[in-house]
């Protein structure tokens, strides 16, 4: 079952992101807006799918007239915050429908990774797809590829600062079949003291060409631009005019 899981570490989640510099979302936007341009030159609209934050959006939007969605009512507040007037939606990606369709639709930083059960790809995928105006792009961000994924890679804590806290990032991974389950544990120091908690994330290891497949099965065209993140695939699904 999809669930959100963000709820407790949206309100740090942009410190953690951007303070350590595991994001750099001006460059990474400058890379989305260079590939729908090359297969959608006139594009004007775009909606982001697992838009969190918004991070992405606020970038973006100096291109195209943008939209979110997202399944965390928590991650979807910051967004509202950051990006007022844009419209942000409470969504389940399985069974997204908004009626209406987008000249881009974007699902980064491997949020497709959530769908965990691999009889839901192609229904999800579906879905993304279903947003995709004629001519218009999808751009799918896979999570790592099965073969690079290793139980034994203990990666070092993620540490950010501001003037009103310091946060702390430390996760224990392990690999069920294909779901790879990820334990986040976070310190939070504040003026008040500091706060401990643990947030799951499972996500699908999934090869490449089952994405592929996913994007073509929905009706369009694929291309992959391999490691946008190290052992991670970009899946690039154009729809014909």
């Amino acid at each position: 079952m999809l669930r959100p899981v963000y709820e407790k570490s949206a309100r740090i989640y942009d410190l953690l992101y951007t303070g350590t510099g595991i994001k750099n979302y001006p460059a990474e936007a400058a890379e989305l807006h260079q590939i729908i341009q090359e297969a959608n030159p006139p594009a004007r609209t775009l909606l982001d799918v697992a838009c969190g934050t918004g991070a992405h959006l606020a970038e973006l939007r100096q291109w195209y007239a943008v939209e979110g969605s997202d399944i965390s009512p928590a991650m979807l507040a910051r967004a509202a915050m950051r990006l007022p007037g844009v419209p942000i939606h409470l969504a389940d990606m399985r069974k997204l429908d908004l009626g209406r369709q987008f000249d881009a639709v974007t699902c980064l930083f491997s949020s497709i990774g959530y769908i965990t059960d691999p009889s839901e790809l192609l229904s999800t995928v579906e879905r993304l797809a279903a947003h995709v105006a004629p001519g218009g792009v999808l751009i799918l961000d896979g999570w790592i590829r099965p073969g690079e994924w290793s139980d034994e890679y203990r990666g070092d804590p993620d540490i950010a600062s501001d003037d009103e806290m310091t946060v702390v990032r430390l996760a224990f991974s392990r690999r069920f079949d294909n779901v790879t389950d990820l334990a986040m544990h976070h310190l939070v120091r504040t003026g008040s003291g500091i706060e401990h908690f643990v947030e799951d994330h499972r996500l699908a290891l999934t090869s490449t060409d089952d994405y592929v497949s996913a994007v073509e099965n929905a009706g369009l065209s694929a291309r992959v631009v391999p490691n946008f993140m190290p052992a991670r695939d970009r899946i690039v699904g154009t729809r014909s005019t």
